[in-house]
């Protein structure tokens, strides 16, 4: 009998012990964040802190807190996705904290969105900074924004982020190896640069970019330890530069930039001081090249400055128009080391080479507009005025049709984390000047 007691002890012992054991290995296979990063599911609504996975087709998302992607996670979101970023009280908004990849992939039907709630998105607002866009750590591996539209973005960072206590900037890097592909994009209203490589590799295709920057700041302004191709944007109504490569830093990568097939518009005008702004500006030990852009009513002629890798320089084949001759005389700028190059079209008189928009009057603005500063008609600085859109496409007997170069040979880049439908899109310069090439294969907007 006490034989029978003591086996039917063991045996009730022994499925105890099982018991216990299945429910602890269950509690580690089932717990969602056993590293306290969030896995993105169907249930997911809302966004914040660590997180990963992918953002579903067709559905909308709101930001309640910085989201991080950790180091060697990511975000995808797929097409038609709307990210909504509440903005707080204390007006510090919401930021994506990147130290490892953010991947936007809309498409032509169904663009995604990064913005802040509908009624927010107002004039008063252009140059708020809403919420804090997409800050970079130096362990980044990839930003790719593909057919996606980006507004209201900088604002002063929040304690613990990238910058914090500083205004931040739509998009920033830290790393000559973070690879970032932006095409056939929108972005509206930054408080000031839209994007600040501090090192990269860059791909910017056909994207437009309006109102960027308040008093101050530049679309894309490179610093040292970056590399890359910007052709067929549209720029309209940059505070300062559009696009500035720049040395500056300590990277052993030299800052190398090719910028091609371009079209900028009323730049450089919000930023104070005569010989401040440009279209395109090369400086402190910065090399690239500037070939068949149009560039419209801006401040300054391409700026080439005497600290710029001059040796290693190029452009040529841009056309200039200015309607007065304060803008005209600018073209070269004089502290510059500019020159005007035998293929540029340059005027001799305001008013000269009329680039010929097929819906864009370009002196329907005066000096005394143009001079405002940030008190400038937001009219100027946008694609749309009233109800109509600007078509930048060019009418027949434009100049600027033909009249190009395509022996360009871009800035190499080698890709190893961008591939597939997150890589670059094949782009080749074309003989019309300017983003929208008559048979078709620049910018897609309007």
């Amino acid at each position: 009998m006490k034989t029978r007691n003591l086996a039917y002890l063991l045996i009730l012992f022994f499925v105890g012990f099982i018991a216990c054991d299945k429910e602890e290995s269950k509690v580690d296979i089932d717990d969602p964040d056993p590293d306290g990063i969030t896995t993105i599911t169907d249930q997911t609504t809302e966004l914040s802190g660590p997180m990963r996975g992918t953002l579903k087709a067709g559905r909308t998302y709101t930001v309640i807190g910085d989201l991080i992607i950790p180091e060697n996670e990511e975000i995808v979101a797929e097409a038609g996705v709307q990210i909504i970023f509440q903005v707080p009280a204390d007006g510090i908004g919401y930021e994506i904290t990147n130290n490892g990849s953010f991947i936007s992939l809309g498409t032509q039907q169904n663009p995604n969105l990064l913005s802040v709630p509908e009624n927010m998105r107002t004039d008063a607002n252009i140059f708020a900074g809403l919420w804090g866009g997409i800050q970079c750590s130096d362990k980044a591996k990839a930003v790719v924004l593909k057919w996606t539209r980006m507004e209201y973005t900088g604002g002063e960072g929040g304690p613990g982020t990238p910058r914090a206590g500083r205004i931040r900037y739509g998009i920033w890097t830290l790393s000559d190896q973070t690879e970032v592909v932006i095409e056939d994009s929108w972005f509206y209203g930054s408080k000031d640069d839209f994007f600040r490589p501090v090192g990269g590799k860059l791909h910017i295709v056909r994207n437009t970019f309006e109102l960027m920057g308040e008093d101050g700041g530049d679309i894309i302004n490179v610093k040292g330890g970056t590399v890359g191709n910007i052709a067929y944007n549209v720029v309209i109504g940059a505070a300062t530069n559009a696009f500035k490569p720049s040395d500056d830093g300590e990277s052993t990568i030299q800052s190398n930039i090719g910028i091609f097939n371009n079209t900028i518009i009323n730049s450089g005008h919000r930023r104070a001081g005569l010989n401040r702004g440009s279209n395109i500006n090369f400086e402190n030990g910065a090399r690239g090249f500037a070939y068949n852009n149009i560039l419209v009513n801006n401040k300054n002629g391409i700026r080439v400055l005497h600290d710029a890798d001059i040796a290693n320089i190029s452009y040529d084949y841009n056309l200039y128009y200015a309607h007065n001759q304060q803008f005209l005389g600018q073209i070269p700028p004089e502290d510059s080391a500019s020159e005007i190059r035998p293929n540029d079209i340059v005027g001799s008189n305001p008013g000269d080479n009329n680039p010929m928009f097929v819906n864009y009057d370009v002196t329907q603005f005066t000096l005394e507009q143009y001079l405002a500063g940030e008190n400038q008609p937001i009219v100027m600085n946008r694609m749309t005025n009233g109800a109509s859109t600007y078509n930048l496409r060019l009418a027949q007997g434009s100049p600027a049709i033909g009249a190009g170069t395509t022996s360009i040979t871009q800035v190499p880049i080698t890709w190893v984390h961008l591939t597939g439908n997150r890589g670059p899109s094949a782009v080749s310069p074309s003989t019309d000047l300017g983003a929208y090439p008559t048979n078709g294969t620049g910018n897609k907007h309007n």
